[in-house]
Formats: structure tokens, sequence, C-alpha cells
């Protein structure tokens, strides 16, 4: 009889204890609720309030005027043809491609340190890099470099992009100085032209 009486009073003693507490009310000045999604931005999408970063397909490039001897520049001007601003900022990559070689085809140019100028390029606006490059014939061939090398089109990639635009070249001899750490040939960023 009694442990019948103490089995009947077990489950009650188990419901009481399992009661359930209510979730704690959020502390003053706090939301509750789930957590709001993060944003991201991503390829030339603009920040929230900014200006996307010019791609390829915002630009057309074309060169400008050579000058100097023996170390010559000349500037790689990009044109903002989209209907929208982009920002042009950094150092772009070029290629020089012409005949064969015997280092190749294609001279990839070393690229200057990035000064962090640039431009807000509205469209229609331009702005440049200024490629110094090497003429002449004197110099070393094979693994170091090639004279009297040609090229017949200039390749350059945007900062932060992987397509290109290319440019016919102004037709001067380059000094290839493939294999040398501090090449006389080589592209500088971009600034408000």
């Amino acid at each position: 009889m009694i442990i019948r009486r103490i089995l009947a009073l077990v489950p009650l003693v188990l419901l009481v204890g399992c009661g359930s507490a209510a979730p704690p009310a959020p502390a003053p000045g706090t939301a509750s609720g789930p957590p709001a999604p993060a944003t991201t931005t991503a390829g030339s999408t603009p920040p929230a309030g900014g200006v996307a970063r010019c791609v390829a397909a915002d630009l057309r490039a074309g060169l400008g005027q050579a000058s100097g001897e023996g170390q010559r520049t000349v500037s790689i001007v990009y044109r903002n043809v989209s209907d929208r601003p982009c920002e042009a900022r950094g150092v772009p990559g070029v290629d020089l491609r012409g005949p064969e070689d015997p280092n190749g085809p294609v001279y990839s140019v070393l690229r200057q340190e990035d000064s962090g100028t640039g431009a807000t390029l509205e469209p229609g606006g331009s702005v440049s890099a200024t490629l110094t490059y090497l003429t002449g014939t004197d110099g070393s061939v094979g693994t170091l470099g090639s004279t009297g090398w040609i090229p017949t089109e200039l390749v350059t990639t945007p900062p932060g992009d992987t397509s290109q635009l290319t440019v016919p070249w102004n037709g001067d001899t380059v000094l290839r100085q493939d294999g040398a750490t501090r090449p006389g040939t080589y592209v500088g960023p971009l600034a408000a032209s």
C-alpha cells in the first residue's frame, strides 16, 4: 500500500520539476529576433554610397605620343565609355606582344609600386598610366633579353580585373630585359590625365 502511494506521487514530482522557464527578456536597447543577414559587395558592384571599380568593359584604351631617346615614355590612356562613374586606382598589367623571340612572343612589363593615386572617372573621363621602355639595339640576347624586337600590340589589364584591352603598338623597337632584376621597362600607377 505504501509503495502504491509513493508510485502515485512520483509522476506529480516529475511534472513539477520539469516545468519550463520563460526565456530571459532581452536587455534594454537590444533587438530580439534573428540577426539581420550580412551584405557583401563583389565584382564591380559599388559599396553603399560608393563608386564601382572600373573594369575592362567600362573602358577603352589608347596610346599617347611617345617621347624621349634611349629610354622612352608613352601614356596608356583609359577612357570611361560606360554610362556611369567608376573608380580607377592601382597599377595596370601590361604585356607587349609581338613576333617570336628567344624569350617568347610576350614581354610582361614590370609594375611599379602603387602610389595610391587614381581618379573617379565620369562617363567620357580618362586616366592614364606611364609606360617607360628602353629602345635601341644594345643589350644582351638569350636569357636576359633580346635586342631589335618590335611588338605588334600592347595588352593591358585594368587593376583588379582579369579582362584585357588590346591596343596597336606605336612601332618603336623595345629592348627586352626578361631576366633583369631591375629592368629599364616598367609601368606606373594610374593618375588623373
